[in-house]
């Protein structure tokens, strides 16, 4: 009995030493019988990155940060250890990024035609790669703090512009804009009589020259029958030339008087144009100054004015929670 229970203690102190053996190896990322992967990378700065940060590829993690050192001309040298096994993209760059909200922080390696859209990593790659070939380019996205602190900045402008518009927006602008809106209105219906009135005038017009015309061709008519009696009661040829030239000034007046009518119904046509348009705007503005339609509403109600307050109220509130307490509307797992 005294033997068994001897056997049964060593075979659980042999465990736990295996145990303890197996968690050490492990915890150091050893592998036996196989060669890791040695790079650098070249960045301008690495954010809150640390030795035995994890290397990441499509999100899985092949490696561990080994070393980081002070390069010339301010660069920043990280040496990545990767396993052996690993398949890398052909022209690889390195991105450090933000992985939670507790600070942990990777470096991810990705195709140098895959990046990112962003203009300023973007940016930092082509300087890095401009400074050597002998290292992988390397950029660093900005910290979730950074981002929140940003988010708080636009949220403050946001508040900021709510306020102006109060300040500029309140019931004497309306009581403005509203009597704005009826001098258009009433500007509108004076424009409309002036133009029934002239469009009367300008018929009026147009109807004496058509009876002008008339009369002028008749004294043509008249004069051409005098000539040719004068000329049927002589033998000489003058009279028959200055017939010919009262037939061309004939012609002429005829023609002119055509241009005069042809421009008095041009204008007529074009003040009846103007008429329809000052109508219909004199009856847009009618409705708004009833109240009726989107502006006739806006001019009237208030209560858009107190739910875009009472928004931008509610999204303030919302930021400044989310700044206090992350926890509550994220959610991240390490691995």
């Amino acid at each position: 009995m005294k033997r068994a229970n001897e056997t049964l203690v060593g075979a659980v102190v042999l465990g736990a030493v295996a145990i303890l053996i197996a968690g050490s190896v492990w915890l150091s990322q050893a592998r036996f019988g196989a060669h890791d992967q040695i790079a650098e990378a070249r960045f301008r700065n690495i954010g809150g990155l640390q030795l035995g940060s994890s290397v990441l590829v499509h999100g899985v993690r092949i490696g561990r940060v080994q070393r980081i050192t002070l390069g010339s001309q301010n660069w920043v040298n990280v040496q990545l250890r990767m396993s052996g096994s690993s398949s890398l993209p052909p022209q690889p760059a390195a991105i450090i990024q933000s992985t939670t909200l507790f600070g942990d922080w990777a470096v991810d390696i990705v195709p140098v035609d895959g990046l990112p859209d962003d203009p300023e990593i973007r940016r930092e790659i082509d300087e890095a790669r401009g400074a050597g070939r002998d290292r992988w380019p390397g950029a660093t996205l900005p910290a979730i703090g950074e981002l929140t602190a940003q988010a708080g900045r636009i949220a403050g402008d946001i508040a900021s512009i709510a306020g102006r518009v109060q300040d500029a927006f309140d019931s004497t602008s309306a009581r403005r804009l509203q009597g704005a809106f009826l001098d258009l209105s009433n500007l509108s219906r004076r424009m409309s009589q002036i133009v029934q009135h002239q469009e009367q005038s300008l018929t009026t017009i147009g109807e004496h020259l058509d009876t002008g015309t008339a009369s002028l061709a008749r004294g043509a008519a008249s004069l051409e029958r005098t000539l040719r009696r004068a000329d049927s009661a002589t033998s000489h040829e003058q009279l028959q030339r200055i017939l010919n030239h009262t037939d061309s000034v004939s012609s002429d007046l005829q023609q002119v008087a055509a241009n005069l009518k042809t421009v008095s119904g041009a204008a007529a046509a074009q003040q009846a144009s103007i008429g329809r348009i000052i109508r219909n705007t004199d009856s847009i503005l009618a409705r708004v100054e009833a109240g009726e339609g989107t502006l006739g509403r806006l001019s009237r109600d208030t209560m858009l004015y107190s739910e875009a307050v009472q928004t931008v109220g509610t999204l303030r509130s919302m930021l400044q929670e989310m700044q206090r307490n992350p926890r509550k509307y994220f959610s991240f797992s390490v691995f």
